[in-house]
């Protein structure tokens, strides 16, 4: 719907957009907290606890929500509803032309942006979450698939909505893209790929080796029985999906020397991913010696998930993207896409 015909429809129905939009945030705010009472409910979404009953009133009268002494939650048509309505709500709002916007800036395959930023909370998360999951049922085809999987909190997160719908007439299965053995577990590539196995009924590969590894032992542990079988995987996968860290906080986690983060802040990197620090003109910098899924090998796959959000990650976001693969999707929300896209 262009913009004259939305503006014919209101004049038609003066206050259907913005009543249609106030419901459909209520419906999304709802899935994103469930289950949520009406107080916590009205904060999230700084209206008053009297209009918020009233939408809600109504959305229960359409079956769209259920309550209990919990909270309120959808019903399976009040997800069904909102799903449907999720691309004419972005059309109203701008994202789908802003989407292609972004993709046309960063030179990249696709964008999908969320609604919100990532760094005013972490209820954004979920959404990014959900856009992979329908975004892998519309590009995997049907039998075998090897999606290859980093780590990292963004990952952790994003796992917890895949669906095992994802597995209907598809065997998947998910590989660590690194080792990661001395950082948290639950941020470990292979604690990703069991959970995103396990949400999906797919099948799942390990890779027990710490993430960064000395050039003596480099190279005895590509030919390790526990190891080779699963670089082969690697090697022949079709999709991987991966965050985009700030390089700061990244060169942290990954335990740094002070001599390597000292250079890193005098070249003045901004980001990370699979491994590799960048600055602002995607010049590579710094490579951690290690084992698994590198930058250069994602340039022959098929589809190349990058899921990072929030305005504080704009930069790392964007100067990633000049050395990204084209055939790159990236999921963001509006806090990275409008710091991006004011530049």
């Amino acid at each position: 719907m262009d913009d004259n015909k939305m503006d014919l429809l209101e004049s038609v129905v003066p206050g259907l957009i913005g009543e249609f939009l106030q419901r459909f945030d209520i419906l999304k705010s709802i899935d994103l907290l469930a289950p949520v009472g009406r107080r916590v409910l009205s904060e999230h979404l700084h209206l008053s606890e009297r209009v918020l009953r009233s939408q809600t009133d109504v959305l229960k009268t359409q079956g769209l929500l259920t309550s209990s002494q919990a909270g309120m939650m959808l019903s399976d048509e009040g997800r069904r509803v909102m799903n449907g309505l999720e691309p004419v709500a972005n059309r109203f709002l701008g994202l789908t032309s802003q989407e292609k916007l972004l993709a046309e800036r960063l030179d990249i395959e696709r964008c999908f942006i969320v609604r919100g930023d990532r760094a005013d909370g972490d209820a954004v998360t979920k959404q990014l979450g959900t856009i992979l999951n329908d975004a892998l049922a519309k590009l995997l085809p049907e039998g075998n698939n090897t999606i290859v999987v980093m780590g990292g909190s963004t990952m952790a997160s994003v796992a917890m909505q895949l669906s095992p719908e994802l597995s209907n007439n598809r065997k998947l299965t998910f590989v660590p893209g690194r080792g990661g053995i001395g950082e948290s577990v639950d941020k470990q590539a292979n604690s990703v790929a069991a959970l995103m196995a396990k949400r999906t009924r797919g099948e799942a590969k390990s890779l027990y080796i710490p993430e960064q590894l000395s050039e003596s032992t480099y190279h005895p542990l590509l030919n390790e029985p526990t190891v080779k079988p699963v670089l082969d995987l690697i090697s022949h996968a079709g999709v991987a999906i991966h965050g985009i860290g700030k390089a700061g906080d990244m060169a942290r986690r990954r335990g740094v020397n002070e001599e390597i983060l000292s250079y890193l802040r005098k070249a003045k990197a901004v980001g990370e991913a699979f491994g590799s620090f960048y600055n602002r003109e995607g010049r590579i910098l710094y490579q951690v010696h290690r084992i698994g899924l590198q930058l250069n090998d994602v340039q022959h796959f098929n589809h190349v998930f990058a899921v990072a959000s929030g305005h504080d990650k704009a930069q790392a976001i964007e100067s990633y993207m000049k050395i990204a693969p084209h055939q790159t999707i990236l999921i963001t929300d509006e806090g990275a896409a409008n710091a991006i896209l004011k530049k």
